[in-house]
């Protein structure tokens, strides 16, 4: 069987295909990427949602894809994600509790949401007689419009889940066993952040500060158009020792809200679970490969901090050039998540 993962980002559309066969790791078959059409899949407008639709599929069709099962990706901003404490209950009274506990938690009526839940196994963590569950919800809506822009698209889909899911798969995998991870996805409009522990999202948060912001630094401080300063900005990044430091002096200031907002969430985790404290940081999204980042963020944050390997699950073939895909591996973290999906 194959499966596409079909990242649908601010800047660029990215898919991954897998093959899966049993008892053997999934086998990368393509990658691809192209830009983004400048209009937005939460769009009111049904003009817009069919130029999504009509790049997508044109991106599909311009590679030898041979699957048209996809799995995608919701944005976190457009997510109610919590991590709540409830006492210990069966199934199907927890079924009943989530009616009432929800309501307190999601700040639009019920009614107007797809919403799901996942009990959390913490052993020891905390209480006895208490359990973790995390909850998701998005608005019906914002689902509905991305199954017509798929169906439009002539694509099936098969799932649909939160980027920070994705990514967690592709960057840190299901082992019970790994310690406490902190991703961190810098994308072109957003900066995700997630902690996984024992397999599992224990907490998330999404903030508006991303990549385009960092250019829109280096542009308004260097007097550059947009597009130059993105190229000096992926040129020079946090590296205070090119271009006598004044790209970095630029983004600095604007990075540092991404950098206060991690502290903050590595200190509330670690405050409310003090036996599992984030052992590491994970990077992931175009953003990641700034030159200096992984020295600026280790200094400043006082943790392991590596760039995210999506690849490393995956079975992949000589034809793909290891270096490549090591250079462009952050950027397709949640595409190749999102296929995994269908073959964990």
């Amino acid at each position: 069987m194959d499966y596409i993962g079909l990242d649908i980002g601010t800047s660029s559309l990215k898919a991954v295909e897998l093959h899966h066969e049993p008892h053997l790791p999934p086998k990368l078959t393509l990658y691809a990427s192209a830009p983004t059409p400048p209009v937005s899949i939460g769009s009111e407008s049904e003009a817009d949602l069919k130029t999504m639709a009509g790049a997508i599929k044109e991106f599909i069709a311009a590679f030898p894809f041979v699957s048209r099962s996809v799995v995608v990706a919701l944005p976190e901003s457009q997510i109610f994600t919590r991590v709540i404490t409830l006492p210990k209950m069966n199934e199907k009274e927890l079924k009943n509790a989530m009616q009432w506990e929800t309501e307190q938690y999601i700040p639009v009526p019920l009614s107007e949401v797809t919403m799901d839940w996942q009990i959390i196994d913490m052993e020891g963590s905390v209480d006895a007689n208490q359990m973790d569950v995390l909850l998701i919800a998005c608005p019906k809506t914002f689902i509905n419009k991305y199954l017509k822009v798929m169906k439009m698209a002539g694509l099936e889909t098969l799932a649909i889940e939160p980027e920070t899911m994705a990514i967690a798969r592709s960057l840190v995998g299901t082992d019970t066993a790994t310690p406490a991870t902190m991703t961190v996805n810098i994308g072109a409009a957003t900066t995700d952040i997630a902690v996984v522990n024992r397999g599992t999202i224990r907490f998330t948060r999404s903030i508006s500060t991303g990549g385009t912001a960092l250019a829109r630094a280096v542009s308004q401080s260097l007097g550059f158009d947009l597009q130059q300063a993105e190229e000096y900005k992926k040129a020079y990044g946090l590296d205070e020792t090119k271009l006598e430091g004044k790209v970095m002096q630029a983004i600095k200031p604007i990075f540092d809200i991404i950098v206060e907002e991690i502290k903050r969430s590595i200190a509330f985790y670690n405050t409310h679970k003090k036996e599992q404290k984030i052992k590491r940081v994970v990077l992931s999204g175009g953003t990641a490969a700034l030159p200096g980042i992984i020295v600026y963020l280790a200094s400043t944050l006082d943790v392991e901090v590596q760039l995210g390997n999506p690849w490393r699950f995956l079975d992949c073939p000589p034809k793909f050039p290891e270096k490549e895909l090591e250079e462009i591996g952050q950027s397709f973290a949640t595409a190749v998540g999102l296929a995994l999906k269908e073959v964990s």
